[in-house]
């Protein structure tokens, strides 16, 4: 019953608790521009390239690029990538949590 009751007051962490679980690449990061990416290399893919970021909680997100836009000039700078957050380094991966462990991330 008390998860039922968490579910419905935050039905929006759910929902991408959910997909994260199903396997999808939910987009719950974004970067905007100012950083390249060598774009011009042949059959180079950038999708799934995998970064570790620090935070300024002190911890280390593992990212995951989803997709990206670039400016036109010049046509590696990056105008804003899209990116899924797996979890932070030394602890359980988000889709590898129970949701209230992920819900306890939000509070």
């Amino acid at each position: 019953m008390n998860n039922l009751i968490n579910i419905v007051k935050n039905w929006s962490i759910y929902k991408n608790w959910k997909a994260i679980k199903n396997g999808k690449k939910v987009i719950n990061q974004r970067k905007g521009c100012g950083y390249y990416l060598p774009v011009g290399l042949l059959f180079a893919k950038f999708e799934g390239k995998k970064e570790e970021w620090k935070m300024k909680s002190g911890k280390t997100a593992l990212v995951e690029l989803v997709s990206y836009k670039k400016f036109s000039d010049p046509d590696d700078m990056v105008k804003e990538s899209f990116w899924h957050q797996r979890g932070y380094k030394g602890e359980k991966l988000f889709k590898e949590m129970s949701f209230e462990e992920y819900l306890l991330m939000f509070q």
